[in-house]
């Protein structure tokens, strides 16, 4: 009688999720402060807490909905708005670049719910990790940040002014720390030195030179052109094996050396060719 093969992971399953969800633990506190914060802004700018809720449903972003709330004037045309939010999450398109390794090789529907559920936090925590090869992981930090999110703008839009004003006690430094912290995970040696420091570089100047948050594509844009131009093939770190995992026609996830058929597969590196 032969043994049955491991057990099958799906595009999302519950056991990555839940370690995605573990992961952002860290990132409570800040993210329920920050989201009541917003809750606040709102229910002075007159949103109703139902507009409220569904903005983070739909939009999820935090700094974009902080500028769309603060803009929430009769008198800001609708455009002004969309524009300034779409300058702000500009952003993303080089976050779900990074993403590649995490969709590649999966259907749509995984590509649209996962990137929809990603955030600056959990896409951080997401890349500190050594196999990126599914996406439950990146989906439920994003489920859990969520939650935590939508919680913290109904005690803020509830206790309406309540609320001191977070730069009073530094608050407004509490997503720069993390961030900070999360900085040492994504260290992997001193390929990434050049590529940081022009990140760095590309940051001050167009802090100094540019308006709004410009100088964050600046930054990320400078980092990324550094890292292509000063790219070697032993600078990659994907092995065949993790490339395997997910380029396989039933491979989502698996585990090395198996596919998503409940049968046992045999490595071989001419599979990944």
């Amino acid at each position: 009688m032969s043994r049955p093969g491991p057990a099958q992971i799906g595009h999302f399953d519950p056991d990555t999720i839940r370690r995605g969800a573990i992961a952002c633990l860290p990132l409570l506190p800040s993210t329920i402060i920050f989201g009541a914060v917003l809750g606040v802004l709102a229910s002075q700018r007159g949103l109703s807490l139902g507009e409220l809720l569904f903005m983070s449903l739909t939009v999820f972003a935090g700094s974009a909905q902080f500028v769309s709330v603060d803009l929430w004037r009769e008198t800001i045309p609708a455009a002004t708005i969309i524009i300034a939010t779409a300058v702000i999450n500009m952003r993303y398109i080089l976050i779900g670049a990074s993403l590649r390794p995490v969709f590649r090789g999966r259907p749509l529907w995984v590509k649209i719910c996962g990137m929809h559920m990603v955030a600056d936090e959990n896409w951080a925590v997401t890349m500190t990790q050594p196999n990126l090869a599914n996406p439950g992981f990146l989906l439920g930090g994003g489920i859990f940040l969520g939650v935590v999110w939508a919680t913290g703008n109904i005690a803020g839009y509830l206790l309406g002014g309540g609320i001191p004003d977070p730069e009073v006690y530094a608050l407004d430094f509490a997503f720069t720390a993390v961030f900070a912290a999360l900085t040492i995970g994504m260290w992997k040696g001193k390929v990434d030195l050049l590529p940081w420091v022009a990140a760095a570089i590309g940051s001050i100047i167009g802090h100094y030179t540019l308006p709004g948050t410009w100088s964050i594509l600046a930054g990320a844009g400078a980092g990324v052109v550094t890292a292509a131009l000063t790219w070697r093939p032993d600078m990659d770190d994907d092995s065949l094996e993790a490339e395997f995992a997910v380029e396989g026609r039933d491979a989502y996830g698996a585990p090395e050396g198996t596919v998503n058929t409940g049968k046992t597969a045999t490595f071989s590196p001419e599979a990944g060719k």
